[in-house]
């Protein structure tokens, strides 16, 4: 007899997955360098004392970094369209039977979600997702216009 899994535990199983898939193909792991939060808080004193040689250093750590930030995003983004789409998977057969004919299909939703507890698990883990993916939002363009300043700044020096 098949045991039933609860929100947290569909989403493991589909992150699994999703690691299993990227192990198979030999995608190196990603891991956010030490040495990128030392040019991420640099002072300009600090940056205009670097050679060239360090520039470019810090330069390869950012881009390293904002690689790192937009694998940390492509999960959050997965976990965020897993936890829709089964949210929708849970509840696409009963939800008209929420609200009248004219009711919008946000009440209906919602009220669906309500009425099931593993929607409203998936509906927290989805909110989380979103507010995460919203967090990261536009961090990889900056880390990455910050390594080309100081890939600029080893070019003049």
């Amino acid at each position: 007899m098949a045991t039933l899994l609860n929100g947290q535990q569909k989403l493991e199983e589909f992150l699994q997955a999703v690691e299993d898939w990227k192990s198979s193909k030999y995608l190196a792991e990603v891991e956010a360098p030490e040495e990128a939060s030392i040019a991420l808080n640099a002072d300009s004193d600090t940056i205009k004392s670097w050679t060239a040689e360090t520039c470019n250093m810090y330069a390869f750590k950012l881009y390293a970094y904002a690689e790192y930030v937009e694998t940390v995003k492509a999960k959050e983004k997965n976990t965020l369209e897993w936890a829709e789409s089964s949210i929708w998977f849970i509840i696409g057969s009963i939800m008209n039977q929420y609200g009248g004919q004219y009711s919008k299909w946000q009440e209906k939703y919602y009220s669906a979600i309500k009425e099931n507890p593993l929607a409203a698990e998936i509906l927290k883990i989805k909110n989380h997702a979103e507010a995460r993916v919203r967090t990261l939002e536009g961090k990889n363009s900056r880390v990455i216009k910050m390594a080309e300043i100081l890939t600029n700044m080893a070019r003049r020096k």
